[in-house]
């Protein structure tokens, strides 16, 4: 059973746990759905809250899991995402997507979560669960290949100032659009993307001089950390 069927939240929020099966009919098509959504999910309707999950709760998972690092984290760190999205609906007006709207909402709480213990994970090897997360999908060869390149970028990330670490994690490593990135950092496109490039010029800097200092005197190509 995936985690957003398990969450243990009090009623009404109890309407997590209750399966599409048991929604009712209505209407999909009006002047602003995600309004319409919004508001029915605040005001608890079960087929509402499913629509919610279904749509975000992979996503938000992701994200969560960048910032966390393993499963048991981010898990818990996504029910507290759905604790606030829950609290917060009926500040909801419709004038930005609802998906960027539930980004934004989840920032401060990965953000929190990660500056918290980042200090610990300076000191961790990198968590083997979050190596084999990005590298699956691929030939033995190639993934380990992808693993190692991984493990020290991630190394390289807990060095780097909040903003590039965050934004990178974001782009290169989750793979978020420039507009779900945009809403969730709350920046104009101009800057998230002068940010970006900075950041990974910032990041191959970094890599380099790890690189030399093991012996490996050849430049990192842009892209090629990824």
């Amino acid at each position: 059973m995936q985690y957003w069927a398990t969450c243990n939240l009090s009623a009404p929020l109890c309407v997590f746990q209750i399966r599409r099966a048991m929604t009712t009919p209505h209407p999909s098509s009006g002047p602003n759905p995600d309004l319409f959504l919004a508001r029915r999910a605040a005001a608890g309707h079960a087929d509402a809250w499913a629509e919610l999950i279904d749509r975000y709760g992979r996503r938000i998972y992701n994200i969560a899991f960048q910032f966390a690092g393993n499963t048991a984290e981010a898990e818990d760190l996504t029910q507290e995402i759905f604790l606030k999205l829950y609290r917060n609906l009926g500040r909801y007006r419709g004038d930005v997507p609802l998906a960027g709207w539930t980004l934004r909402l989840s920032r401060n709480l990965c953000v929190d979560h990660y500056r918290r213990t980042r200090t610990e994970r300076r000191t961790l090897v990198v968590s083997e669960e979050l190596l084999k997360y990005q590298a699956g999908g691929m030939d033995t060869a190639a993934r380990a290949e992808r693993r190692e390149r991984l493990r020290m970028v991630y190394q390289t990330l807990e060095e780097m100032p909040e903003a590039f670490a965050e934004i990178l994690m974001l782009r290169d490593l989750q793979g978020l659009s420039y507009a779900e990135i945009c809403a969730f950092l709350e920046l104009p496109e101009g800057t998230m993307k002068s940010r970006l490039r900075r950041a990974r010029l910032e990041l191959i800097r970094r890599i380099d001089r790890r690189r030399q200092a093991l012996g490996d005197s050849t430049p990192t190509r842009s892209g090629a950390y990824r």
